[in-house]
């Protein structure tokens, strides 16, 4: 019943604010936090295809162990990819609780956005297609890793290029432009940004945004450019 009453009122038992949404907002963050890391990792282990074949397959074989086992373990790759998918799916379903719930909320906050004209609602609204669009995107390329028979190989990853070359560039965009919102809106949402003035704290703001947006966007050309390498082996 204690429950019942929470969640219709968004209250406990004892008039209380529940602290379900804030405790839901954290793990949101948090798992953000953890898939925003690893899309850079990913860019910069993709982008070894720039230093040849032989050292993106010493990259893998390394990230399986290679050093304990000879050859190393592919199923590290499995696993690895199984984790992120569970955290995936995890942010996924936390980050569902913003979006609009219906077609009237959708057009009220379309037409909020467009009368603030206020640059952090506007990424707020990037986030939220590109975080459409990687639920199927994302999803897709976790479930291929997890169930892959094969060693992951130069030549392997070079074949699935040329058989989903859109797919690829499309995922990399998605990404990019969600993770890095999704960084900038964590460090406005948890850090305080302290200052003399009004200004000032807009100023380090808009640093540590440049800072974040920099970082994804040289990582995302170069990851872009290894990309086009990908598709002419």
């Amino acid at each position: 019943m204690v429950g019942l009453i929470e969640g219709f009122l968004g209250k406990q038992a004892d008039c209380k604010k529940s602290r379900v949404p804030a405790v839901f907002d954290r793990w949101q963050s948090i798992t953000g936090f953890i898939l925003a890391c690893f899309i850079l990792c990913h860019m910069v282990f993709t982008s070894t295809i720039l230093l040849g074949k032989d050292a993106f397959n010493a990259v893998v074989e390394f990230a399986e162990a290679s050093f304990l086992i000879k050859g190393g373990l592919p199923i590290v790759t499995n696993l690895i990819a199984a984790v992120i998918f569970v955290v995936f799916i995890a942010h996924a379903f936390l980050a569902m609780r913003k979006f609009p719930a219906n077609f009237r909320q959708l057009i009220m906050f379309k037409g909020h956005k467009d009368r603030m004209k206020h640059w952090d609602t506007t990424l707020w609204w990037f986030q939220f297609l590109t975080g459409f669009a990687l639920f199927f995107t994302a999803s897709a390329h976790l479930v291929d890793i997890v169930f892959n028979p094969h060693k992951i190989t130069a030549e392997h990853s070079a074949a699935n290029f040329h058989t989903l070359e859109f797919f690829y560039f499309a995922l990399l965009v998605f990404m990019v432009v969600h993770a890095g919102v999704g960084m900038y809106r964590l460090y406005v949402k948890w850090i305080s940004i302290e200052g003399a003035n009004k200004q000032e704290m807009f100023a380090k703001r808009n640093r540590v945004k440049t800072i974040i947006f920099a970082i994804f966007g040289v990582l995302a050309l170069i990851a872009l450019i290894a990309d086009f390498v990908w598709v002419s082996l």
